[in-house]
């Protein structure tokens, strides 16, 4: 993924991720402790269960003691051994599940009450995935009100990490399919709606990383920095990197993640709202640069933009220079200045910084300057023409 994104950049500054704080599933009031045991089959998440963790199923576990039945035969299981012995003797045929209602809990410490099997594989299914992101694709969970402003639109492809292809026809399909394998991946393109009926394309897995981040309450990992799953700009991130991230009571804790795994789940979250430093940066040639502050970092990216970057300059670094550590310390933009997507097909004057990202976000990826733009110096007041990105990538480097 080392090709910059300029729409996830975009996403990224405007909008935002959704909390990882989860609505409580409603369930049935438990009045009498005695439990019915109902005919079951086979539930695969019982497989999903991962022990080294307590008894952890994504972004929430479930609470001890449970009740499970194997074959009709009832275990209450209060520890890691109890689920083991219970599930010993159990054959590929065996009818397992949970006994319902269950009680789990989740990261931020909310608790919930499941009443079925399809309420679990509902809150499983929404679970952003921990794992998979370095095996070259964008693991899949379902992308609903719940955790999301979009909604997925079926029928949808998933592949499996042998490349084998699986089409689920609707939300309960995708439950289905995400219980029965250990990881699943978006297929591209991929389609989703928003909260008004309307329908977007991720053509890739950068673009929907991008479009995860267009929901309220999101964090993004710093206002200056284009962001695309352990990449920054045109460098890769060194591992382990300190990120400072919000915890559960919503105060700032600066923590080290070891792997992309670990920092697209915090980020995906919603919980990681900046860097720590010192923080390692590597070149496509594989050299390192060390970076100690927001300014090094803002000075670093900057060689990143512009003639010989991997595109042209985009006009959401340009307007976010208004209040930034990337040019913003030394002039201001003179409006109106006109962007354009890419190939020029598509165009909007904009006044203002505020009306430059609402064109941004609505204009099909406009995300290219129009010259010569005028911009006033802050240190006496003059007034610059550019009349390219070279000449903007100057004065960015001047700033310095």
């Amino acid at each position: 993924m080392k090709n910059f994104k300029f729409l996830m950049f975009l996403s990224l500054v405007i909008l935002s991720i959704v909390s990882c704080t989860k609505e409580n599933i409603e369930g049935p009031e438990v009045v009498d402790p005695i439990v019915e045991v109902t005919e079951t089959s086979h539930n695969a998440l019982v497989a999903q269960v991962n022990t080294d963790e307590g008894f952890d199923l994504g972004c929430f576990s479930i609470d001890l003691p449970f009740d499970l039945t194997v074959d009709g035969v009832v275990s209450t299981i209060g520890s890691i051994e109890d689920f083991e012995a219970a599930l010993t003797d159990a054959g590929e045929t065996a009818e397992i599940d949970f006994i319902y209602p269950l009680n789990i809990t989740y990261e931020d410490g909310e608790t919930a009450v499941v009443a079925d099997g399809e309420e679990l594989g509902e809150a499983f299914a929404v679970c952003i995935p921990d794992g998979g992101w370095v095996d070259g694709g964008f693991p899949a969970y379902v992308i609903n009100e719940e955790n999301s402003c979009y909604t997925l639109v079926y029928p949808l492809t998933l592949t499996d990490l042998d490349g084998n292809s699986v089409t689920v026809e609707d939300e309960a399909a995708f439950v289905e399919a995400l219980a029965n394998n250990d990881i699943l991946f978006f297929s591209f393109p991929l389609t989703l709606v928003d909260e008004d009926g309307v329908e977007v394309t991720a053509a890739n897995d950068e673009e929907l990383f991008g479009l995860s981040f267009e929901c309220e309450g999101s964090h993004p990992p710093c206002d200056t920095i284009p962001y695309s799953s352990g990449t920054l700009a045109c460098y890769d991130l060194g591992f382990p990197v300190s990120i400072i991230q919000l915890d559960a009571d919503g105060n700032e804790v600066t923590v080290v993640v070891e792997n992309e795994d670990d920092l697209n789940n915090s980020l995906l979250n919603g919980l990681m709202i900046g860097f720590g430093y010192p923080l390692t940066l590597i070149d496509e040639e594989g050299n390192e640069t060390v970076v100690n502050s927001e300014e090094e970092l803002g000075m670093a990216l900057s060689t990143c933009f512009g003639p010989g970057g991997p595109g042209e300059f985009p006009a959401s670094l340009f307007l976010l220079s208004e209040d930034s550590s990337i040019g913003g310390t030394c002039y201001s933009i003179q409006f109106p200045i006109t962007i354009q997507n890419l190939d020029g097909s598509v165009t909007a004057t904009v006044n203002n910084v505020e009306e430059g990202f609402n064109a941004l976000a609505n204009g099909e990826f406009m995300d290219g300057l129009v010259y010569p733009i005028d911009v006033t110096l802050l240190a006496d007041n003059s007034t610059v023409t550019l009349n390219s990105d070279e000449e903007l990538v100057a004065l960015i480097e001047d700033c310095q």
